[in-house]
């Protein structure tokens, strides 16, 4: 059975990700996270960045599917931007939240984001990639 999750890039003003830096590892992250069952990936990534960050967010794009077979996981990942809110300092899964310039990604972060980043910089839209 493969685990699904959901991640988004979310994008400010001056074209900077947002990354959490997770409380159960220290790395730096997408917000994002499991999709529960009956749950679509849309409504998980949208859910998981306001349990991660405090803030609202809406989708704009969905960048790529990205199936990992030898883990059984397959993760959706989202282009969106915040629509309202208030960052949290220090939540239940989140130790720090932090903009980013996509030229300037931290070196600390889960495998396969600065992939996942880097399609979305170069305008992938609605892809698969087996990793």
């Amino acid at each position: 059975m493969y685990t699904q999750g959901a991640f988004v890039i979310v994008l400010n003003n001056n074209q900077q990700i947002l990354l959490v830096k997770r409380k159960d590892v220290p790395l730096w992250d997408l917000p994002g996270g499991t999709i529960d069952p009956g749950e679509t990936a849309e409504a998980a990534a949208v859910r998981e960045v306001l349990e991660e960050t405090g803030y609202s967010a809406v989708l704009s794009a969905k960048i790529g599917v990205y199936q990992r077979p030898k883990f059984q996981d397959e993760q959706h990942v989202f282009a969106g931007h915040i629509t309202g809110g208030q960052a949290i300092a220090n939540g239940m899964e989140t130790a720090e939240l932090k903009w980013f310039s996509p030229q300037r990604l931290p070196l600390f972060m889960v495998p396969n984001r600065k992939r996942q980043i880097k399609d979305f910089v170069n305008g992938a839209l609605d892809i698969t990639i087996t990793l």
